[in-house]
């Protein structure tokens, strides 16, 4: 809980720096929602949940930090996944990216960007065999790493399509992966 507070302050800390500096045009905001085909591999099984994914970032646009960005991310259940009798649900996520993107980039462009940050994820399974004994929850946070491709859906208008993979968790016994698509709107 204290991990997730100090990534809520963290953003808004930087909205706050950057509000003054939007008037001067040097920073750029979007928001994004993306729906999330999450591949999750524990003990030799694969398991595939699907998430809603809200996002929001700050980027500046101009300058020496020209190309770099903040994102923050918050994602909420649509499935659980079934394996041998073995329930798997994603029951949320968060993150905060730092994101790098050529600052040649022009919104015309399709644009690419490294994402490098920090996940949690919280996850539940369920092996209703067992009974209530059978239930766990257990939240996965570590180093978290991606790539974003953004293409405008129509000239001369604000909205892209958003096609991202991030590797949210990683250790020897547990893999946890996203793939989402989705539609950013850029302010």
């Amino acid at each position: 809980m204290c991990k997730r507070l100090l990534l809520i302050n963290g953003l808004l800390g930087a909205l706050a720096c950057s509000h003054a500096m939007a008037k001067q045009d040097l920073i750029a905001y979007s928001a994004s929602a993306q729906a999330v085909y999450t591949k999750i591999k524990a003990s030799g099984e694969s398991f595939s949940p699907s998430l809603l994914q809200l996002k929001g970032e700050v980027a500046f646009t101009d300058g020496l930090m020209d190309g770099i960005g903040l994102q923050a991310l918050i994602a909420a259940p649509m499935s659980d996944a079934k394996e041998n009798n073995l329930t798997m649900d994603v029951k949320q996520q968060s993150g905060i990216y730092l994101t790098l993107t050529s600052p040649d980039t022009q919104p015309e462009d399709l644009k690419v960007s490294v994402l490098l940050g920090y996940a949690s994820t919280e996850l539940e399974t369920n092996l209703p065999s067992l009974g209530n004994l059978a239930k766990n929850k257990d939240t996965f946070s570590d180093f978290s790493y991606g790539v974003s491709l953004q293409d405008r859906i129509m000239r001369n208008k604000n909205f892209y399509w958003t096609l991202d993979y991030l590797r949210y968790y990683k250790d020897d016994h547990l893999t946890i992966d996203g793939f989402g698509l989705g539609v950013t709107y850029a302010f």
